[in-house]
């Protein structure tokens, strides 16, 4: 859904419109509404934007309006927490964002593991270990465990070494 920023807050269309309106015969209209770089949102709605990722829902300023914004893995977090909060009764601005964002209440209580570090640690860590590897590249390791290689003695016996190297 289209957004447009005015005065710090997120707006709708209709209401960006009805701001637009009422600001035109003031002298804040600026020479060019179209060259958004000309001036400052606390002047003149800027938008429309569409798929703006945000840390939360997004309700326009003026109606309340929820503008159906895409979420940061942030966002679904804060989305994931307000819901829990509410539990299996939500009032409706929450059932509107579980709806459009697809959560659904699992009856039963909260899932045993508070992080995802938590369900990893549960696992077999060998095979989660070696998923992982697949997916990092030989130069993200180095970085990553460029001491420790070089304590085992990695960068002497893969061939060229020099002790500059490992002075970081």
């Amino acid at each position: 859904m289209e957004q447009y920023i005015y005065r710090a807050d997120v707006w709708c269309h209709n209401c960006a419109e009805k701001i637009k309106l009422s600001q035109a015969a003031s002298t804040n209209r600026p020479p060019n509404p179209e060259d958004e770089t000309s001036y400052d949102s606390d002047v003149w709605p800027k938008g429309p934007y569409e798929d703006q990722e945000s840390d939360s829902p997004e309700h326009c300023a003026g109606c309340g309006l929820f503008l159906e914004n895409p979420l940061t893995q942030a966002g679904y977090r804060y989305v994931q927490e307000k819901l829990n909060e509410y539990g299996a009764k939500l009032p409706d601005v929450a059932q509107e964002w579980a709806d459009f964002y697809g959560f659904e209440y699992e009856p039963g209580g909260a899932s045993k593991f508070a992080t995802a570090h938590e369900w990893l640690a549960s696992k077999d860590i060998c095979t989660y270990l070696r998923s992982l590897l697949d997916q990092i590249d030989g130069d993200t390791i180095q970085d990553t465990f460029q001491n420790e290689m070089d304590e085992d003695g990695f960068f002497k016996k893969a061939g060229w070494y020099s002790v500059e190297m490992v002075q970081d």
